[in-house]
């Protein structure tokens, strides 16, 4: 097949990094004509370049990512929804596709992909992941008929309108569509989980005793710390966890809300609490081959069924998931179905305390979670298996 594949953000694909690139040479690899466009960064102009052998059209355009402003963020996407479609148009006329494949951020995308498949008339595949309008409602900044909503309302629309088929990573997520937006047929839907290549990881224990955890049942959150993950809610359980002096909760990442998390674990006087703000990736995956839990934390007010994609990396490299989980997602019950993981809502502190204990008192157990949760990965959640998932769907056409 001739594919074109459609982005704001992509890393260079000679790095392998990230889910689209991972994706997209998965795609090159089977042999398929493949063609990319994308924003180019610290670029001096607009250029077609190879990237791991495939033709990359890289876009200058203003960043869009570090922006303080919200009205030159969104103007910045404005500026370059045109430029994408007229480049690529421009750079590809000669070209003839027979599928387009986009994310589902940010919404003005629509604007693109509705040229565009136009322009080469072939269907659309639309992974919808990301919901641009609904969580800012949910957690209160602006209601649903702001002017703000109803904007990107009327693009997330559009784009929905325009898929031919709508891959979505789990079935919660079919439902939350349909809501919105009642005329997208059943038979459009694809199920389509979140994807990782497989790690290869030593663990690094020399890293583990230089931060004094030798000897300690590691429980680590790495990511973001922001209004979303509600990391506040670990240091609740740390709080509840600190009788149990060999439990350590190490909280690796950065974010708006580090000072205050930080200051909350120092009003409460845990010791129990280890922060580091970076590793290096290679760094951060050997020393999360030497944890026992890795916890996901997802605010509960959440509006929007969310699939965490650093659970596919604990599920890969066998480190036990607890999930701390908002009412709206079905990822709790996609853990329970495989045995693949524990979870509760993320507001019940008590409950996540239980579930965290069983992993600290029953190695057997434990160990279980591990086997399960590796074999969910090798069925369902590597590269391979989600570009199986996509072929399977449009060539069912």
């Amino acid at each position: 097949m001739r594919i074109l594949f459609l982005f704001c953000h992509l890393p260079i694909l000679n790095t392998n990094n990230g889910l689209f690139v991972q994706l997209i040479n998965e795609f090159g690899k089977h042999g398929h004509h493949i063609c990319v466009s994308a924003k180019g960064q610290g670029i001096k102009k607009t250029q077609l370049v190879k990237e791991n052998g495939i033709d990359v059209l890289r876009i200058k355009s203003h960043d869009f990512t570090g922006v303080s402003s919200n009205v030159k963020k969104a103007l910045a996407y404005q500026e370059y929804a045109i430029k994408q479609r007229y480049y690529t148009k421009r750079y590809f006329k000669n070209e003839s596709f027979d599928l387009i494949i986009s994310h589902s951020l940010p919404p003005e995308l629509a604007y693109i992909v509705g040229g565009l498949k136009s322009y080469f008339k072939c269907p659309f595949y639309l992974i919808q992941s990301d919901y641009t309008w609904q969580d800012a409602v949910g957690f209160g900044y602006f209601s649903a008929d702001n002017l703000v909503a109803r904007y990107y309302q009327y693009w997330e629309k559009r784009m929905i309108k325009q898929a031919d088929f709508i891959g979505c990573p789990t079935k919660g997520n079919f439902s939350f569509v349909k809501r919105y937006y009642p005329f997208v047929k059943d038979e459009t839907f694809d199920l389509l989980p979140f994807w990782l290549n497989e790690l290869n990881v030593t663990p690094n224990y020399d890293l583990k005793k230089e931060m004094g955890l030798e000897g300690k049942f590691v429980v680590v959150y790495g990511g973001s710390v922001g209004a979303a993950q509600r990391v506040d809610h670990a240091i609740e359980l740390a709080d509840e966890c600190k009788d149990k002096e060999d439990i350590v909760f190490v909280i690796l990442g950065r974010g708006p809300m580090l000072p205050q998390i930080k200051q909350m674990a120092k009003e409460r006087n845990l010791s129990n609490v280890v922060f580091k703000e970076f590793l290096p990736q290679n760094q951060y995956l050997r020393f999360l081959a030497t944890c026992d839990v890795g916890i996901i934390m997802l605010n509960e007010k959440t509006a929007i069924p969310n699939f965490p994609s650093k659970a596919i990396s604990y599920l890969n490299m066998r480190v036990p998931i607890l999930a701390a989980l908002d009412y709206v997602t079905d990822f709790g019950s996609f853990l329970s179905e495989n045995q693949a993981g524990q979870w509760a809502f993320s507001d019940k502190i008590q409950d996540l305390k239980r579930k965290l204990l069983d992993y600290y008192n029953y190695s057997d157990f434990r160990e279980q979670i591990k086997e399960n949760g590796y074999k969910l990965y090798k069925s369902q959640l590597t590269t391979e298996h989600a570009y199986q998932t996509i072929m399977n769907k449009v060539t069912k056409r």
